[in-house]
């Protein structure tokens, strides 16, 4: 009796840790093949995406601070620290009053020198004696990075954030003549900014604004000029419905966009001085929209219209716009173009034409209208897969390339990738294998809830958006 005892407890617990190893299999098989888990996939034969990071809470934007350490924003507020590849425990900022549901929170980062600028949705401020009211504005802060935290908050500039939860816009770059270019979105306003004649006046949406970078005052020889008091002395461009793109072409010194449609023509721009691009009017191709001239527009004196370069003829809800301007991939991809989405975590390559005014497309049997509108037609651009979600793309001080994204569907788990040359992995670069952060936010839990009610609002207004365009 004792002996058999002794088997059948033997037997159960030899079956107690087959289950576990079992459970731990299954788990390990679901999260390797689910989205967040899953391995991009790079079409260039030489080329590798290589997992740096993963869970992070809901990435937005990063900035390199060197070629070893990294500044990534959570959308709820948080600023960390990427060093040598080791996610730091703690945040170097946390701000405080962020409003971070639908496409609001903190989007945007950018660096000049020490200076760190920071682009959030906001019911309080980082700046005492500034009034709030309760309501949600966005807004840009200039801070310094200290070597180990961001200290010294200075507002620019005092942005609307609504009535819009959706399409707030919110990434920065310091452009080759030192002044700062901010990407707002139009919040679903209906003014003179997005091309409503009889619309309220300008109002700080749907613009892209170039200031200084010491005061956020309106920079000077901006192309839109009225009273001192007038806003439009800050606008580069208008009539942007939801970018979360920009960067300038590093040969020409010219500014481009990449711009999301409602549920038809997700945009690539070339951003010239004073550029309308057009909605509510317009989307894609003026020629596209029935009906359409470019009287109908609200034509401010010294801005102009300009059709896209590319437009995908279906919305896919396009993000974030980065020229390579590095060696690192071979003199083919020198300076070429890379733009992601959000909806199928695609990154798009695209060749400039011989004098980078726009696409080098128009030999293309498929593409020689500019215009996606097939999944043979978007194949064709397509240079890799498997991101989830991509929010940010940015060249680092390496060379390389590196792709931050997250998964809508997995409460906001996000990664970051690194393309590379194939015969470069991690083993010889040095680079540590890729970590999780011992801390990570909680992502809000009441997210999906706060989008529903909003889709179901915009609905009611007439403003349905049926494409999943924007960061979330």
């Amino acid at each position: 009796m004792k002996h058999l005892l002794s088997s059948k407890m033997i037997t159960g617990s030899s079956s107690g840790v087959l289950i576990i190893v079992l459970a731990i299999a299954v788990l390990l098989s679901l999260q390797l093949n689910s989205p967040a888990f899953a391995q991009p996939s790079i079409g260039e034969p030489s080329l590798t995406a290589e997992l740096v990071l993963d869970g992070i809470s809901s990435p937005t934007s990063i900035a390199f601070l060197d070629e070893n350490n990294i500044l990534l924003l959570e959308k709820e507020g948080s600023v960390r620290l990427i060093s040598n590849g080791q996610f730091q425990p703690e945040p170097v900022l946390q701000l405080a009053g962020v409003e971070s549901n639908n496409e609001r929170g903190l989007l945007g980062i950018e660096v000049m020198g020490n200076n760190v600028f920071l682009y959030v949705s906001e019911s309080g401020t980082q700046v005492e004696g500034i009034p709030t009211a309760g309501d949600v504005r966005n807004r840009v802060y200039s801070y310094t990075w200290d070597g180990t935290s961001l200290t010294n908050p200075q507002l620019l500039v005092d942005l609307p954030g609504g009535p819009g939860t959706n399409h707030q816009g919110g990434k920065l770059k310091i452009g080759p003549d030192n002044q700062l270019y901010i990407v707002v979105g139009e919040m679903q306003r209906e003014g003179q900014l997005q091309n409503f004649q009889s619309g309220p006046p300008p109002d700080d949406t749907g613009v892209i604004l170039r200031v200084n970078p010491a005061d956020g005052s309106p920079s000077s020889g901006n192309p839109l000029s009225g009273e001192p008091s007038d806003p439009i002395n800050k606008y580069y461009a208008y009539g942007i419905r939801n970018s979360f793109g920009i960067d300038f072409d590093p040969v020409t010194g010219k500014l481009w966009d990449a711009e999301n449609g409602e549920d038809v023509f997700d945009e690539v721009n070339l951003v010239e001085p004073g550029f309308n691009s057009g909605w509510k009017t317009v989307m894609g191709p003026i020629a596209a929209n029935t009906g359409v001239s470019e009287s109908n527009l609200v034509n401010m004196p010294g801005s102009q219209y300009a059709d896209p370069v590319f437009s995908w003829a279906e919305s896919i809800g396009v993000t974030d716009i980065e020229f390579f301007n590095s060696t690192a991939f071979g003199p083919s991809y020198e300076d070429g173009i890379f733009v992601g989405d959000i909806t199928t975590g695609t990154l798009f390559y695209f060749e400039p034409n011989g004098d980078r005014t726009g696409i080098n497309l128009e030999s293309d049997p498929l593409l020689s209208d500019l215009i996606a509108d097939s999944d043979d037609e978007t194949s064709a651009v397509t240079f890799g897969t498997g991101f989830t979600g991509i929010t940010d793309i940015e060249t680092s001080p390496d060379g390389n390339l590196y792709i931050l994204a997250f998964d809508r569907e997995a409460e906001g788990q996000g990664s970051l990738y690194r393309i590379l040359p194939t015969s470069e992995g991690a083993t010889s670069t040095g680079v540590p294998p890729p970590t999780t952060p011992d801390t990570v936010t909680p992502p809000v839990t009441d997210e999906g809830e706060a989008e529903a009610e909003e889709d179901a609002e915009d609905e009611a207004n007439g403003n349905s958006d049926n494409n999943n365009d924007g960061e979330d």
